[in-house]
């Protein structure tokens, strides 16, 4: 064909997509420019006719919303790093799958997967602590349950250093761990002085060390907790010293009995050092454990033993429900130093350390202390320790703003690199905010959260995830049976 009658096809800009495909090739110029016109004429004329009817979009009636042009926005087009900037609950890639499930990524629509050792293999997070602050009944708990028993299914363990109200009996049946329940009545009998396991990274005179150190370090706060915090006089150390070396000296397998009668029948070498009253005192503090409230718990050689090849191991605490605050704190430190000779060997796997009822731990100076060694050392023992608490509000109990002790307890939940916040109201949510570095907007999304949902602080980023669990895991679970 030449291409002086070659046909030209002429096509009108404002045409669809699909008039433009089924316009023929060869179209005549002049077909083309009359159906312009005419189509062009049409518009106009309807245009004219729904004017005069009054309120269409450009007439010049009132609330007819007239304008020149159409708004049309344009296009913005930018990288998914720019938008996670700009929108990041909207566009944030998550974490990635590897890890334990834990429910859905709710503005993401995707699965929120998690693990505070691949995370922090990755570098997302510094360290593995991790804190679970919500109100009674915002599935705080769930969350907790659903990340311990879950990461276990993929190789992990877990202990809990002290269950108050028995709400983690169930799980670990139902994950195969082992329950060492104590209190009055129970057959179980549990010696916070026992040695534990071994680490194969000490020799023989720093494993000693480290044994004898720990079992110092509890006779002192057991007497400071009689005694409502009370340091102990320089010669009351010395008693305490002399009597555990003695005991340890004379027994492989001291026992808090022993150690009693040693202060009560002290040596000459100590009534040398100290004088035949120097540790009457503190005897009669230490006698508390032996045929107080205590009595028949911690006053013999272990019974039961940890096991470090169980999944998840428990000291049930129930028991001791309506007992003085001072028992309940007497309880938690005997079954947190024995568990802790056990939990801290770095031979012993990766490892979720709980500590439920947070607020109680917090109070408790030796439990601080405990608690605050094991964050620092996290990553040399493999563990990742799990702190659930009802609100940041808890430490005012503690102390003011000026208490050291405070201070301490507020660090634990500033150095967790994990913060896992559940609907909070509204005249808690200040603490909240300057405690765990709440943004505005996070700040707006906490406080109308639902059950069962909660704000995700891992490292730098934010997630609102919603648990999911199953029915037969939520039989498990769920504590509001009672309220059914």
């Amino acid at each position: 064909m030449k291409r002086a009658t070659q046909a030209v096809q002429y096509m009108p800009s404002g045409a669809k997509r699909r008039q433009r495909e089924r316009c023929p090739r060869d179209t005549d110029a002049s077909q083309v420019s009359g159906s312009l016109i005419k189509n062009l004429s049409e518009k106009l004329g309807a245009r004219l006719d729904r004017t005069e009817r009054g309120g269409d979009w450009g007439s010049r009636e009132p609330k007819s919303l007239r304008g020149p042009h159409r708004l049309r926005l344009a296009p913005h087009r930018a990288s998914t790093m720019t938008f996670a900037a700009a929108y990041p609950f909207i566009t944030e890639s998550g974490l990635g799958h590897e890890g334990t499930y834990i429910g859905t990524d709710v503005f993401g629509s995707g699965a929120f997967s998690y693990d505070p050792w691949i995370l922090y293999d990755k570098g997302v997070i510094s360290g593995p602590s991790i804190v679970v602050i919500g109100t009674v009944g915002t599935g705080k708990s769930m969350c907790g349950k659903s990340l311990v028993a879950r990461s276990i299914t993929l190789g992990r363990k877990a202990a809990v250093a002290s269950d108050p109200k028995g709400e983690w009996v169930a799980v670990a049946n139902a994950v195969g761990g082992k329950v060492i329940s104590v209190g009055p009545g129970r057959p179980a009998r549990v010696n916070p002085l026992d040695a534990g396991p071994r680490s194969s990274a000490l020799s023989e005179a720093q494993w000693q060390a480290v044994v004898r150190q720990r079992r110092r370090y509890l006779l002192v706060a057991l007497v400071s907790l009689m005694r409502q915090g009370m340091p102990l006089r320089p010669v009351e150390h010395t008693a305490l010293d002399m009597a555990l070396t003695e005991t340890v000296a004379q027994n492989s397998n001291p026992t808090l009995p022993m150690v009693l009668d040693r202060l009560l029948n002290p040596s000459k070498d100590t009534v040398g050092l100290v004088g035949k009253d120097g540790g009457l005192a503190v005897a009669h503090s230490l006698r508390r454990t032996v045929s107080g409230d205590l009595e028949g718990m911690f006053d013999a050689p272990s019974t039961v033993a940890f096991d470090a090849d169980a999944p998840m191991m428990v000291m049930d605490t129930s028991a001791l429900i309506g007992a003085s605050e001072q028992a309940l704190a007497l309880a938690a430190a005997c079954g947190a130093t024995w568990l802790e000779a056990a939990v801290t060997n770095p031979d012993g796997g990766k490892r979720l350390v709980v500590y439920d009822e947070g607020w109680r731990m917090l109070a408790d100076p030796y439990m601080l202390a405990k608690m605050s060694e094991q964050w620092r050392l996290a990553r040399t023992y493999g563990i990742a320790n799990l702190l659930i608490m009802h609100k940041v509000a808890d430490l005012n109990e503690i102390g003011d703003s000026t208490s050291g002790h405070r201070q301490k307890a507020l660090g634990l939940l500033t150095e967790a690199d994990t913060r896992i916040i559940y609907r909070q109201k509204h005249d808690a949510m200040r603490l909240t905010k300057e405690a765990l570095g709440l943004s505005e907007a996070e700040c707006e999304h906490v406080e109308n959260l639902p059950k069962g949902v909660g704000l995700w602080k891992v490292g730098n980023r934010s997630f609102i995830v919603a648990n999911r669990v199953t029915t037969d895991e939520l039989k498990v679970f769920g504590t509001d049976a009672r309220m059914i």
